[in-house]
């Protein structure tokens, strides 16, 4: 199966009050005590962000506290094991979803191309006064809470991002 990045130019930001390290994933922002979920990539308002596998938009979420106008992607999973006996981890789950924030314009719910235009980038949500950026996590069910489960985008794209 194969992937692609959600914009033509994937880089994770640099610059606002995060920096690099605070606007890729984990437990990396106010000196290292507070989770950030996802990737912030780069990306100047109305930016294309793309599909990054087949799938289909299965939610189309306006103005979600702290992410803004959002859509939700289920695809395939490439690292699902049907074999795996463990309770934990993406090889898990047979399906995996990606969820673009802060967008300006969100596609219609239905199926997708991998490269195919899901949304535009925008300062919707927290990224209104930060420099502008795509949001862009991982889940590992179709649901936005704080309780969902999330793994670091780089399982599935590599690590290549992470040049700080």
């Amino acid at each position: 199966m194969r992937l692609r990045f959600p914009l033509q130019a994937s880089t994770i930001r640099r610059d606002g009050p995060h920096e690099a390290l605070g606007n890729s994933y984990g437990i990396v922002r106010n000196n290292m005590t507070k989770w950030h979920k996802g990737w912030d990539l780069a990306a100047q308002p109305n930016t294309p962000a793309y599909a990054v596998a087949d799938g289909k938009i299965v939610q189309r979420l306006p103005d979600v506290f702290g992410y803004g106008n959002c859509i939700i992607l289920e695809f395939e999973n490439p690292k699902y094991n049907k074999n795996l006996r463990m309770s934990t981890g993406i090889a898990n789950y047979e399906k995996i979803y990606a969820l673009y924030a802060h967008l300006s314009q969100m596609g219609a719910v239905g199926p997708v191309a991998i490269g195919q235009l899901v949304g535009r980038t925008g300062i919707s949500g927290n990224a209104a006064g930060e420099p502008p950026h795509l949001h862009f996590e991982i889940l590992l069910e179709n649901a936005l809470t704080h309780i969902t489960p999330r793994v670091d985008p780089g399982e599935l794209f590599g690590y290549g991002l992470y040049q700080c």
